[in-house]
């Protein structure tokens, strides 16, 4: 067993996210690595991502699931983030490192392995204009159909910080559409 995974009382539960852990640990490892350019420091945010997501698994979930992957690339990218600007407020980081590491990041994109084949291209080139943590708030509501609340616990954010980013994120889709200023 894992370590970290022993602060889950649930067995079914560990055992769960003990395979998921053993099939994505090296892809999360390096979306974390590509931002942070710490393997420890990603390693620990993996282990923090897991055990975030461990409220939301139970023995029934296939741990096969693509829809698993891409909550977890969104949580350790967004962990990521936070230890990488709490890095930088530090001044431990130099900003154009940063810079050149988005580039990875932005090349792997799970969330458009669920999407419907002919709307692929159109989703592809609307969510390459949208700021990333636009698309991952889009992603946990619309398409995860997490509530605010758990958004909010998922990304360390308060509830009136997940709706005011996903109002945002709405305002910017329709904008890049170029529709109309309605809300959903």
């Amino acid at each position: 067993m894992l370590l970290f995974l022993s602060v889950i009382e649930n067995q079914a539960v560990r055992n769960q996210l003990e395979s998921i852990y053993i099939r994505y640990a090296k892809e999360l490892i390096f979306v974390s690595h590509g931002i942070l350019q710490d393997y420890h420091e990603a390693e620990d945010i993996v282990q923090t991502a897991m055990i975030k997501v461990s409220d939301y698994i139970d023995e029934t979930t296939d741990a096969e699931s693509k829809s698993i992957r891409g909550l977890l690339v969104i949580i350790v990218r967004r962990l990521s983030y936070d230890v990488y600007n709490q890095r930088r407020r530090r001044n431990e980081s130099n900003v154009d490192d940063f810079r050149d590491t988005l580039g990875d990041v932005h090349t792997a994109s799970p969330e458009l392995n669920i999407l419907k084949m002919e709307d692929r291209r159109y989703v592809a080139d609307l969510m390459a204009k949208i700021n990333e943590s636009y698309m991952d708030i889009l992603t946990l509501k619309y398409i995860y159909e997490y509530s605010d609340k758990e958004i909010g616990e998922l990304l360390n954010m308060t509830e009136g910080n997940v709706r005011t980013k996903l109002s945002r994120a709405r305002k910017a889709c329709q904008k890049i559409i170029g529709g109309d200023d309605s809300e959903e």
